[in-house]
């Protein structure tokens, strides 16, 4: 039986979650539950505990303290979050902390938490099934090995090895090659789910990730790339466009990733790519799966999270640098997306150590 503890500042979700739910069905025993990460932390002192579900927000000690706080002290429990954002860049922070799965509270009120608790025990009953048939020595993990990792992740980001077999294998060899440890594995390919579902919409989530949790050996890994590659592929339609063509899209798409000031117009771009204007736009929405102006904006409000929480300058200096000309516009724009004004976001977010959507060394 898998014991569990509850935390959560908010006494009936808490006690929804406990008394609604057929957790002894799924293998599950609630033992204990928390209004706080520092009250969750004194009870695990004395109270055996394999799996929490913990609430983000929340006073005296968050949920990003307590996973932290749990992971330096008691390393073998796995923990789910509760939230209720379903903003995929916030989540991702989560599960780069080490996190088995989320929750999103909304779902309490649907009645669809019976799929996720399958769904999580089943990752539980993989992890471990995996740990007994294919335990791997622990090899020593260096900080020039995380760097190679890191500066390695960078190019499965440009998606030309959804396109050419050759950069594929490439790819594929070198990570091999660096071969991290499989916890490290099992991050490596958390992040690359998240981050090409964040540039294509790749939907299907919760499959993959649950899927990755399934890969306990490097020959699991293999399997599990080349129908990941299928996936993108299929999403991409790379079947109804030829490759030259895919591949100045995808070209399109790694500049803008660095250039988003005003003169990267869907005009240049198509002149730069030796497209018509009307033809450039056409692919681009058909390939990406998100037109030309909405991918564009969506790079520039990036960026300028990123400034905002990086930088002190001024919020007009920041907006004409990501390609907003007008100050007042650029508000708008960023208020549509985020919920919060440059300014307001930049007083939220203050010396938080983890960026939103940012990739923070050694979190791989």
């Amino acid at each position: 039986m898998i014991r569990a503890m509850i935390v959560d500042d908010e006494y009936f979700v808490r006690k929804g979650l406990i008394t609604t739910l057929p957790w002894e069905s799924f293998g599950i025993r609630i033992v204990a539950e928390a209004n706080n990460g520092k009250k969750a932390l004194e009870l695990l002192a004395d109270q055996p505990v394999d799996l929490i579900f913990t609430d983000l927000t929340m006073p005296v000690m968050n949920g990003f303290d307590l996973m932290r706080s749990v992971r330096a002290q008691y390393p073998w429990i796995d923990i789910v979050i509760l939230t209720c954002h379903q903003d995929f860049n916030y989540i991702q922070d989560t599960l780069r902390l080490g996190a088995l799965d989320y929750i999103v509270k909304t779902e309490l009120e649907a009645g669809n938490l019976e799929e996720s608790l399958r769904r999580i025990t089943d990752q539980l009953r993989g992890a471990a099934d995996g740990r007994r048939e294919a335990p791997e020595p622990v090899a020593r993990w260096l900080d020039s090995d995380e760097a190679m990792l890191q500066s390695h992740m960078d190019e499965w980001l440009k998606l030309y090895w959804v396109v050419k077999d050759d950069e594929f294998d490439r790819l594929c060899a070198c990570l091999e090659t660096i071969r991290p440890p499989m916890p490290k594995l099992h991050k490596v390919m958390h992040y690359l789910i998240m981050e090409m579902n964040r540039l294509i919409g790749l939907g299907e989530l919760h499959e993959w990730l649950n899927r990755s949790e399934h890969v306990c050996t490097w020959e699991d890994w293999r399997r599990f790339i080349v129908h990941f590659r299928g996936a993108i592929s299929h999403k991409l339609r790379c079947s109804s466009y030829p490759e030259y063509v895919l591949l100045l899209i995808l070209d399109a798409m790694e500049y803008m990733k660095t250039n988003v000031d005003s003169k990267v117009t869907q005009s240049a771009m198509a002149a730069k790519a030796r497209m018509s204007r009307s033809y450039f736009s056409k692919s681009f929405k058909d390939i990406v799966g998100k037109s030309f102006p909405e991918y564009l904006k969506e790079l520039r409000i990036r960026r300028a999270k990123l400034l905002l929480m990086q930088t002190n300058r001024q919020v007009a200096d920041i907006a004409e640098e990501c390609g907003f000309q007008d100050y007042r516009y650029f508000s708008r724009q960023f208020r549509e997306e985020t919920g919060f004004l440059p300014s307001e976001f930049r007083m939220s977010v203050g010396d938080s150590a983890v960026l939103p959507g940012g990739r923070p060394e050694s979190e791989l």
